[in-house]
Protein backbone atom coordinates (compact mmCIF):
# COMPACT_ATOMS: atom_id res chain seq x y z
CA UNK A 1 0.00 0.00 0.00
CA UNK A 2 1.16 3.85 -0.85
CA UNK A 3 0.43 6.18 2.07
CA UNK A 4 0.58 10.15 1.74
CA UNK A 5 0.39 10.88 5.57
CA UNK A 6 2.94 9.18 7.46
CA UNK A 7 1.27 8.63 10.64
CA UNK A 8 -0.85 6.18 8.37
CA UNK A 9 2.10 4.35 7.20
CA UNK A 10 3.44 4.53 10.80
CA UNK A 11 -0.17 2.70 12.00
CA UNK A 12 0.21 -0.02 9.04
CA UNK A 13 3.46 -0.61 9.99
CA UNK A 14 2.53 -1.89 13.62
CA UNK A 15 -0.26 -3.58 12.43
CA UNK A 16 1.57 -5.53 10.11
CA UNK A 17 4.61 -6.57 12.13
CA UNK A 18 1.90 -7.62 14.35
CA UNK A 19 0.26 -10.09 11.43
CA UNK A 20 3.80 -11.59 9.80
CA UNK A 21 5.13 -12.11 13.25
CA UNK A 22 6.00 -15.97 13.23
CA UNK A 23 5.61 -15.56 9.31
CA UNK A 24 8.17 -13.35 8.43
CA UNK A 25 12.14 -13.66 8.67
CA UNK A 26 12.62 -9.91 9.05
CA UNK A 27 11.41 -6.43 7.57
CA UNK A 28 13.43 -3.89 6.18
CA UNK A 29 13.00 -0.31 6.95
CA UNK A 30 14.83 2.67 5.23
CA UNK A 31 13.58 6.70 5.41
CA UNK A 32 15.06 8.90 3.29
CA UNK A 33 14.98 12.89 3.70
CA UNK A 34 16.07 15.82 2.00
CA UNK A 35 19.81 16.75 1.69
CA UNK A 36 21.58 20.48 1.28
CA UNK A 37 23.08 19.83 -1.86
CA UNK A 38 22.25 17.49 -5.13
CA UNK A 39 24.46 16.13 -7.87
CA UNK A 40 24.03 18.09 -11.32
CA UNK A 41 26.06 16.41 -13.98
CA UNK A 42 28.43 14.76 -11.67
CA UNK A 43 28.87 17.94 -9.40
CA UNK A 44 27.68 18.68 -6.17
CA UNK A 45 25.64 22.19 -5.71
CA UNK A 46 24.07 22.97 -2.73
CA UNK A 47 20.39 22.82 -2.30
CA UNK A 48 17.56 24.21 -0.40
CA UNK A 49 14.61 22.15 -1.45
CA UNK A 50 13.39 19.35 -3.84
CA UNK A 51 10.18 19.72 -5.93
CA UNK A 52 8.43 16.49 -5.80
CA UNK A 53 4.80 18.17 -6.77
CA UNK A 54 5.03 16.04 -9.89
CA UNK A 55 5.18 12.30 -8.09
CA UNK A 56 2.83 10.33 -9.22
CA UNK A 57 1.52 7.55 -6.22
CA UNK A 58 0.49 4.67 -9.39
CA UNK A 59 3.70 4.19 -10.81
CA UNK A 60 5.43 3.84 -6.75
CA UNK A 61 2.27 1.39 -6.49
CA UNK A 62 3.17 -0.38 -9.60
CA UNK A 63 6.81 -0.50 -8.47
CA UNK A 64 5.60 -2.33 -5.02
CA UNK A 65 3.88 -4.28 -6.57
CA UNK A 66 6.84 -5.24 -9.02
CA UNK A 67 9.03 -5.84 -5.92
CA UNK A 68 6.52 -8.10 -4.12
CA UNK A 69 6.32 -10.10 -7.51
CA UNK A 70 9.94 -10.05 -8.45
CA UNK A 71 11.53 -10.92 -4.14
CA UNK A 72 8.71 -13.04 -3.30
CA UNK A 73 8.30 -10.26 -0.70
CA UNK A 74 5.26 -10.70 2.28
CA UNK A 75 4.45 -6.91 1.84
CA UNK A 76 5.74 -4.09 1.31
CA UNK A 77 4.75 -0.52 2.50
CA UNK A 78 5.36 2.92 1.05
CA UNK A 79 5.20 6.15 2.18
CA UNK A 80 5.90 9.30 0.07
CA UNK A 81 5.92 13.05 0.63
CA UNK A 82 4.89 15.31 -2.34
CA UNK A 83 5.23 18.80 -3.11
CA UNK A 84 7.74 21.64 -2.46
CA UNK A 85 10.09 19.86 0.66
CA UNK A 86 12.87 21.87 2.32
CA UNK A 87 16.23 20.38 3.39
CA UNK A 88 15.66 17.73 6.39
CA UNK A 89 12.07 16.84 5.02
CA UNK A 90 11.39 13.01 5.12
CA UNK A 91 10.84 12.07 1.60
CA UNK A 92 9.95 8.82 1.28
CA UNK A 93 9.79 5.18 4.36
CA UNK A 94 9.85 1.98 3.06
CA UNK A 95 9.40 -1.09 5.08
CA UNK A 96 9.64 -4.44 3.09
CA UNK A 97 8.06 -7.67 5.15
CA UNK A 98 10.22 -11.32 4.02
CA UNK A 99 10.67 -14.65 5.29
CA UNK A 100 14.98 -14.01 4.65
CA UNK A 101 17.03 -11.18 5.20
CA UNK A 102 18.31 -11.35 1.65
CA UNK A 103 15.82 -10.37 -0.13
CA UNK A 104 14.36 -7.76 2.03
CA UNK A 105 17.38 -5.63 1.51
CA UNK A 106 17.24 -6.21 -2.07
CA UNK A 107 13.99 -5.23 -2.02
CA UNK A 108 14.15 -1.84 -0.10
CA UNK A 109 17.12 -1.01 -2.61
CA UNK A 110 14.88 -1.92 -5.63
CA UNK A 111 12.06 0.20 -4.75
CA UNK A 112 14.17 3.28 -4.01
CA UNK A 113 15.91 3.46 -6.60
CA UNK A 114 13.00 2.69 -8.85
CA UNK A 115 11.06 5.39 -7.24
CA UNK A 116 14.45 7.83 -7.14
CA UNK A 117 14.00 7.50 -11.24
CA UNK A 118 10.95 9.67 -11.54
CA UNK A 119 12.40 12.27 -9.00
Amino acid sequence: MIYQNHEEFEKELEKLKKEYNGKMGCFVSLSGFVRDYHFKEGKKTPAESMDLSKIDYDIIEEIRQKAIEKFGLLDAIVYHNKGILKVGDLVSSITVFTKHRDEAFLACRYIIDEIKRYH
